[in-house]
């Protein structure tokens, strides 16, 4: 096997660039053919992920945080191409969703074993996900951690909340309209929506707790908007995975999902932020092969 080993040396304030040699130990010590390339800047890892595909790599691994991961999915996506997940990030989630280690090491033999799997695709506003994208008050925090705290000392569920705080003093929500496998129609004015492959955001987040990855369909939660006491109410019942009986909860599944809003509004995508008013999203069932424990 040839694998190309993607690393974003910025991801978990330097933890993916202090990851290098033990990879490169583990690695050369195995029996795969791998080089190692350093990404410089935002799109890199997507443009490296393509030409490896170009050159015949059998696996592509992101050692980084889920943005990484996100941009190397960009970049195997409709072709037969292993994904490896080295997690250095802040928040993992697409690692906890593949039940990697956090130990680098452990990660690595996760990957040295050589066990795959298939899980779930998804696509929107014309990019591929492989976990979650969230709409509305949770990516504005999201957008809080990743420009204005993105220097703080802390990471996952810790930055998350330092975030919230923060975002809490200027958000502004919208209207949505909701249009799950051409049936259900719902309007309201969320605090947030959730799109899930995975179970996981914001750094284990268990937003939609009862979603599979590899069962073909998108979990969809949403959460009606409500006052900013009331939000840090329900933060802990989202932390335990307990929201999903709060009376402004609500949870369901479909093969496609579009969202209109009344205006544009900053969306997560498995860690990379964006902005939109229209989304339209589609699944492909077992569209990505991983390694897995």
């Amino acid at each position: 096997m040839r694998a190309k080993i993607v690393v974003n040396p910025k991801a978990g304030r330097g933890k993916a660039e202090k990851a290098i040699p033990v990879i490169h130990r583990l690695f050369t010590a195995s029996e795969i053919e791998f080089d190692i390339y350093v990404t410089q800047a935002p799109g890199d890892a997507t443009n490296e992920a393509k030409r490896a595909v170009q050159q015949g790599y059998d696996a592509v691994i992101s050692a980084g945080g889920d943005g990484t991961a996100n941009e190397v999915v960009n970049g195997i996506a409709g072709h037969d191409v292993i994904l490896g997940i080295i997690p250095c990030g802040s928040g993992n989630d697409l690692a906890i969703s593949m039940e990697i280690p956090r130990n680098i090491d452990q990660a690595c033999e996760v990957i040295l074993r050589g066990n795959t799997r298939k899980r779930d695709l998804g696509r929107v506003i014309d990019r591929y996900f492989a976990n979650s994208v969230g709409i509305g008050f949770d990516a504005a925090v999201a957008k809080t951690a990743s420009q204005s705290l993105r220097n703080f000392p802390v990471r996952g569920i810790p930055l998350y909340i330092l975030a919230l705080f923060k975002t809490l003093q200027q958000y502004n929500g919208c209207e949505a309209y909701i249009t799950i496998d051409d049936e259900a129609v719902i309007n309201l004015h969320p605090l947030l929506i959730a799109v899930g492959i995975g179970k996981t955001y914001g750094g284990g987040i268990p937003i939609v707790p009862c979603a599979i990855p590899d069962d073909g369909l998108f979990d969809v939660c949403t959460i009606e908007a409500v006052g900013s006491l009331e939000i840090l109410s329900k933060l802990p019942k989202a932390l335990k995975g307990t929201h999903v009986n709060d009376p402004k909860a609500r949870l369901m599944q479909g093969k496609s999902v579009r969202i209109q809003l009344s205006a544009k509004m900053p969306l997560h995508m498995d860690g990379e932020v964006f902005e939109a008013d229209s989304m339209e999203f589609s699944i492909i069932p077992g569209g990505l092969q991983v390694f897995h424990p």
